[in-house]
């Protein structure tokens, strides 16, 4: 299933005219990792899924898969405030539980500070479901086939990732929201711990 995993990072970096030293310049991993996961000898996790895909402007999700196999008695806890944290120009994600093994869903705390549709880069899409759930501040969600709605604090929304969508702070604060967003099974990516997000 690696091997499916690396092809999809080879086709992407190769469809942007990229070598694996540009790849490796972008993202900060070695070339020699880069190498290993294209080749499918070593596992993708969340957290090199999540620089490689921001690095191809790719969903993450495409590049994510989860095995079916039966686990007992598995558990993650993240305490407040420790979860890793990925920053963007318009949006942070902490991680939550990213250690629990072979996850069907993976958790984030974000963090919106876009004002505009533009500023958030515009329509974005990726294979699975998302769930969103606001805490705090006023949510603008852009659907391609819904008007916009705004969702307030103890709002939440779930929806088909594939459809193109956006999101815009409303007001003078972030918007504070946990999202989660389902891992297909046929995406490609075995995130091992979920190290990252």
């Amino acid at each position: 299933m690696q091997g499916n995993v690396g092809a999809k990072i080879r086709e992407a970096r190769k469809a942007q005219g990229l070598t694996l030293q540009d790849l490796s310049e972008r993202s900060g991993l070695s070339i020699s990792q880069l190498s290993k996961l294209e080749t499918g000898k070593a596992r993708l996790t969340v957290d090199t899924a999540l620089v490689i895909a921001g690095v191809l402007h790719v969903p993450v999700g495409a590049l994510l898969f989860v095995p079916r196999g039966v686990a007992k008695a598995r558990r993650s806890i993240t305490r407040a405030g420790t979860g890793v944290v990925h920053r963007g120009n318009a949006m942070s994600f902490e991680v939550l539980c990213s250690d629990f093994r072979d996850k069907a869903n993976i958790f984030w705390r974000v963090t919106l500070h876009a004002r505009s549709f533009e500023e958030n880069g515009g329509w974005r899409s990726h294979a699975g479901e998302e769930f969103i759930y606001v805490q705090d501040g006023s949510l603008e969600l852009h659907t391609i086939h819904y008007d916009p709605v705004v969702l307030n604090p103890g709002d939440s929304i779930q929806f088909d990732g594939e459809m193109d969508h956006a999101y815009v702070a409303l007001g003078d604060k972030p918007v504070v929201m946990l999202m989660s967003n389902s891992v297909p099974g046929d995406a490609g990516v075995v995130p091992p711990g979920l190290a990252e997000a």
